[in-house]
């Protein structure tokens, strides 16, 4: 026997024996399949977290409220989100900043191309403030924010 031959012989054979294979697994293969483009299907049909769908799906109470109000005007390009974000801040910020100032540190702290605003937690202090985890994706990598809040739910601090 060629040596082309014996090639084409055992190359005939791996694919008669594989075709076998997976016609006696056909169900578990067609169960796979259908997994497979479950998955992929629900990965790319979610919808994305959106600086509105984070102010959406915000859970009830003034803390996560005012956290969220004021991570939604940062990521916000509209300058009427920061109105309600000056409303959440503490009473003593308000009184030593005006809300057009509080705008411009709104605007410095902002990040461009935003795609992504995920809350990734919160943390209780024993002292009764709270600070709140955000994570932002922008087309130039992640960013992260802590949001401060005093015992009255009001945000003390943005880092």
């Amino acid at each position: 026997m060629s040596q082309n031959a014996s090639k084409s012989y055992l190359v005939r054979r791996v694919l008669v024996r594989t075709a076998a294979g997976v016609w006696q697994h056909r169900g578990r293969m067609l169960l796979a399949t259908a997994m497979s483009f479950t998955l992929f299907w629900y990965v790319t049909s979610r919808p994305l977290d959106t600086p509105s769908a984070l102010a959406q799906s915000a859970p009830t109470g003034a803390a996560s409220d005012c956290a969220n109000t004021v991570m939604t005007a940062i990521a916000s390009t509209s300058p009427a989100a920061a109105q309600p974000a000056y409303q959440c801040m503490s009473p003593a910020f308000q009184q030593t900043v005006s809300e057009a100032a509080f705008v411009q540190q709104l605007q410095a702290l902002r990040v461009p191309n935003i795609s992504i605003v995920s809350r990734l937690g919160a943390y209780q202090a024993p002292a009764g403030g709270t600070l709140v985890y955000y994570a932002v994706d922008t087309s130039g990598g992640s960013v992260g924010y802590v949001i401060t809040l005093g015992p009255d739910g009001k945000v003390v601090e943005i880092k």
